[in-house]
């Protein structure tokens, strides 16, 4: 309903307004987001509240009577339709433009294929960033225009803070936390922020501005001791040593990062540093070869530097929470959700051969629904549209879970596997027209560039990593993500089939594991 919308914030908007059907504010909105699950994992910041109401107000200034929202008085906001024709839409005068010290660092998107669009780390900052600055692409837009332009990418820096090679220093970034925030990742290693307009002077032209961003955002979130404000002053420590392009989320796509490394001294005690800014939280030395270290718990860009720069001491294993267990118990209709590639077909072969469940493929029955043939004979983008026309429409959910249940009952097994659903609305109606039925949702997180691997893997094919998230991405595939705050379990997929079987019969036979602040 909502399909030209570009922006998460916007689409979580439009759909939370749909189904409230009243005036609300940006910070309820977001409330209700973050308490339903609604963002994807790469949300953060300390006001999202702040992004929700300034894409809002953007879209309602930008495409006045085409937009489908509509500011009711100062601070609320509807849905168009939701408002009776006759009534009045709140104005006001446009914002006076903002300050210079407010424009960030960008580039137009396209210019990375030209350079050689990757996913994932590049170690070639110097070479990156020598490329950036002879292509004369790189310019300056204002944040608030910068964080609507899809078609341009924002300069970071992300500053990584080691002692020696097996302690890093370890926040959790803003304060702005819900039930369900702790199972899409919140530990952070990297600090720093956007390269912005005042960062460039007539003696940094050669980086534009890029490397001395990077001392004052590490002076600004850290307290550091004064010998260390020194080190940083001279540059000594703070080397360049990556680019990272995340090509996998929205926000991603409208970022790139230039990673560096800060080494500390070796006679610099980690608990002499405090935090510079509020956004940083239970700020902590962290051992990278300790055990406990479960990189589950660190937003996508941090496991990317841990596994990139310290593959040697980190190890990244399977893991898996469990929330509500009593509904992973049979009988039980128990769905399996994910992205494309997280590893849910493993899943659905371990609870079939080693636990009797019985499977219901939910492609292969909408594929009945379609009058068409599943993936692989429809080619998968195919299938993908089609598939979104049909639960786009009024009836599509409950027509889908209808034939599901269906499927379920003439099983005549008490365990009954759904693999594949893709929308909260089909989820709701399973529990809705499933009466007394007992429902459990077990959610396969993976990171997506091993979610690559993985596909390409069972596929046999030769897709390419930005192919792939272009699947991943379809609008069909949209709520995916979302649907990780309404799960009873999280499956985390890493390399290693051997131990994700194991942690899969593990989270449905053993006791839920000990909370780790790791």
């Amino acid at each position: 309903m909502f399909r030209d919308l570009r922006s998460e914030f916007l689409v979580v908007a439009a759909n939370i307004l749909a189904k409230q059907g009243r005036d609300m504010s940006p910070r309820e909105i977001v409330q209700v987001a973050f308490e339903q699950g609604l963002f994807s994992e790469n949300i953060a910041g300390r006001t999202p509240h702040q992004t929700m109401k300034a894409k809002l107000s953007v879209h309602v200034r930008r495409y006045g009577d085409a937009s489908p929202f509509v500011r009711t008085r100062p601070g609320r906001y509807n849905l168009r339709a939701h408002v009776p024709s006759g009534d009045a839409f709140y104005g006001r005068p446009p914002i006076a433009p903002t300050r210079s010290s407010e424009s960030t660092l960008v580039f137009p998107s396209q210019w990375l294929d030209q350079y050689g669009r990757f996913q994932g780390i590049s170690r070639d900052a110097d070479g990156f960033v020598k490329s950036l600055v002879a292509s004369g692409t790189a310019t300056y837009m204002r944040r608030l225009d910068a964080e609507m332009a899809n078609d341009y990418k924002q300069v970071l820096t992300y500053i990584l803070c080691v002692r020696g090679n097996g302690q890093i220093l370890a926040f959790q970034r803003g304060t702005y936390n819900r039930t369900e925030a702790y199972l899409r990742g919140s530990q952070c290693v990297g600090f720093g922020g956007h390269v912005t307009e005042l960062d460039r002077t007539f003696f940094n032209n050669a980086d534009l501005g890029i490397g001395d961003n990077a001392a004052r955002e590490l002076l600004e979130e850290l307290r550091l001791p004064k010998h260390e404000i020194v080190r940083v002053g001279r540059r000594q420590p703070l080397t360049p040593i990556g680019v990272l392009n995340d090509d996998s989320s929205e926000t991603g796509r409208r970022h790139l990062a230039i990673v560096y490394r800060y080494d500390l001294a070796l006679e610099t005690n980690p608990a002499s540093i405090a935090r510079g800014e509020k956004s940083i939280a239970k700020l902590r030395s962290i051992n990278l070869s300790s055990d406990a270290l479960q990189l589950s718990r660190f937003e996508y860009w941090s496991q990317l530097c841990l596994r990139e720069y310290f593959a040697e001491t980190v190890r990244a294993q399977p893991a898996f929470r469990v929330r509500r267990r009593a509904r992973l118990r049979p009988p039980h209709l128990l769905a399996v959700v994910g992205p494309l590639g997280s590893g849910k077909s493993e899943v659905t072969q371990v609870l079939k051969q080693d636990l009797g469940y019985a499977e219901i493929n939910s492609g292969r029955v909408l594929a009945g629904l379609l009058g068409i043939p599943p993936v692989p004979t429809t080619p998968r983008a195919e299938f993908q549209r089609l598939a979104f026309e049909f639960i786009a429409t009024p009836a599509g959910p409950a027509t889908l879970a209808r034939a599901l249940l269906n499927e379920a009952s003439a099983s005549g097994n008490d365990r009954v596997l759904v693999d594949g659903i893709r929308q909260l609305a089909t989820l709701d109606e399973l529990r809705k027209q499933g009466n007394d039925r007992r429902f459990g949702l077990i959610y396969v997180h993976t990171a997506p560039d091993l979610a690559y691997q993985f596909y390409r893997a069972r596929e046999n094919s030769s897709i390419t990593i930005h192919d792939f998230l272009a699947l991943r991405s379809a609008p069909v595939e949209a709520e995916v993500e979302s649907l990780i705050g309404k799960a009873d379990a999280v499956l985390y997929n890493w390399t290693g089939l051997f131990e994700f079987r194991n942690i899969i019969r593990a989270m449905m036979s053993g006791p839920d594991p000990q909370e780790d602040e790791s």
